[in-house]
C-alpha cells in the first residue's frame, strides 16, 4: 500500500510540471518586407576625340606678271624711233610676259636691268617726274646681246664725257665689253633695238 500511495503522489506532482512545459502557441512569422532599390547610373558624356588634320600640300599659286595700265596702244614697238620722253610704256601686242623672251622686233625705250651670261634682262620705261621709271612688276624681257652689237654711249666709253646729239641720244661708239659691264650694273637707259630675238643696237639716253 505504501508503494501505491507514493506512485500516486508522484503522478500528481508530474501533472503540473507537464502542464507548465506544454509548448506555447507558435507566433505567426513577421511578414518579410523586400525593398527593391533601383540605381540609375548615368554614363559619362562622351569626350570629343581630337582630330588632327592631315596637312594638305597646296600647289603654289601661279603668279601672272602684271602688265601696267600705263601702256600706250598708239605707240607700239616698231622700226621707228619712239618718243623719248613719253609718259606711257610702248605697246607690245600679243607678248606673253609669263615667258622670259625678247620684245618684238623694233626699237624699245627701255633699261637693261641685269645680265646673265650674254643674255640681258630689260624692261620698258616711261618718263615721269623728271626720271625714267620702269613698271612696278612683271613686263620683263630677256634677249641675248649680239656679238656685233652697236653700242652708242651718251657719256663716252669711259663714262666721263658727254657725247650726245640734239635729241640727247648717245653718239660715241663703244666696244661690246663696255655694254656688258654697264648691263651687269643695271644700266643703261636707252633705245634698245631687237632683231630676230637678239639685241643688235643700244643707244644710251642722256638725262
Amino acid at each position: 500500500m505504501t508503494i501505491t500511495f507514493r506512485r500516486a503522489l508522484l503522478a500528481l506532482a508530474v501533472l503540473p510540471l507537464a502542464a507548465c512545459s506544454a509548448p506555447a502557441e507558435t507566433a505567426a512569422p513577421a511578414p518579410t518586407v523586400t525593398a527593391t532599390v533601383t540605381e540609375t547610373v548615368t554614363p559619362p558624356a562622351p569626350q570629343p576625340s581630337e582630330t588632327v588634320a592631315e596637312p594638305t600640300e597646296s600647289a603654289a599659286p601661279t603668279q601672272t606678271p602684271q602688265v601696267s595700265a600705263d601702256v600706250d596702244k598708239e605707240d607700239p614697238i616698231s622700226g621707228r624711233v619712239p618718243k623719248i620722253k613719253s609718259a606711257k610704256f610702248q605697246y607690245d601686242e600679243g607678248h606673253d610676259f609669263n615667258q622670259m623672251s625678247p620684245s618684238a622686233d623694233g626699237v624699245l625705250r627701255g633699261r637693261i636691268v641685269s645680265l646673265e651670261g650674254d643674255e640681258a634682262r630689260y624692261v620698258p620705261v616711261r618718263y615721269a617726274s623728271g626720271d625714267f621709271v620702269g613698271p612696278e612688276g612683271g613686263m620683263t624681257y630677256a634677249a641675248p646681246i649680239a656679238s656685233d652689237v652697236v653700242f652708242l654711249s651718251a657719256v663716252g666709253c669711259k663714262g666721263n664725257d658727254q657725247t650726245i646729239n640734239s635729241a640727247a641720244l648717245g653718239t660715241e661708239k663703244c666696244p661690246r665689253e663696255r655694254l656688258l659691264e654697264l648691263a651687269a650694273q643695271g644700266e643703261p637707259t636707252s633705245l634698245i633695238t631687237v632683231k630676230s630675238g637678239q639685241i643688235v643696237k643700244v643707244v644710251e639716253i642722256y638725262y
